[in-house]
């Protein structure tokens, strides 16, 4: 099942969300009677394969350590290393308007758990650098802004820089903003 979800993912982020089951069922190495018996339907399958790689996403940012500037570093290489690999697939995930149900509230969901990954970076950052409670929103907007895969695309594609161009970039304005927040 895992081998199918990637291979799906992979296939849909580098060719598009109106990628045939046939194409799936090629780049997967199943028959396409397989892929309908064990998801049902394309979009049941497509959306899936973004979860699982939501889940995968979110493995790979690393746990803090105890050393704040270390691991804030190493989130914003993970994050900016797999957001480079995103593709068009994910691209319209992100940005088309007229989704079926189902891709809709899968990318609802990515979204919600973004947020939620945005927050738990934030709250990290504040209570390491002394500050009480909740973390500021203008921090968590500016992690959530930094880690997001339209800033490594911004500096990627629209800039013609590597995705660890966007990591620096993306450590320093987050580091700048709680030096000043919490001064």
């Amino acid at each position: 099942m895992d081998h199918v979800l990637g291979a799906a993912r992979k296939f849909v982020m580098a060719n598009g969300l109106d990628a045939t089951m046939d194409e799936i069922a090629d780049a997967s190495g199943v028959s396409r009677r397989t892929l309908f018996r064990l998801f049902g339907s394309r979009d049941h399958l497509i959306a899936s394969a973004f979860e699982a790689g939501m889940d995968f996403y979110g493995h790979e940012l690393p746990d803090y350590d105890g050393d704040i500037n270390a691991w804030l570093r190493q989130t914003c290489d993970s994050a900016h290393r797999m957001n480079a690999a995103s593709g068009p697939g994910f691209w319209e995930l992100t940005s088309r308007t007229n989704l079926p149900a189902e891709l809709e509230s899968t990318e609802r969901m990515r979204r919600r758990r973004f947020r939620r990954t945005a927050n738990d970076v934030a709250l990290v950052l504040w209570a390491n650098n002394g500050g009480q409670g909740d973390p500021p929103g203008e921090l968590v907007a500016a992690v959530g802004a930094h880690l997001s895969p339209h800033f490594t695309a911004a500096v990627v594609t629209d800039l013609g820089q590597g995705w660890q161009v966007a990591s620096r970039l993306a450590y320093d304005a987050i580091v700048a903003l709680v030096q000043t927040l919490t001064a």
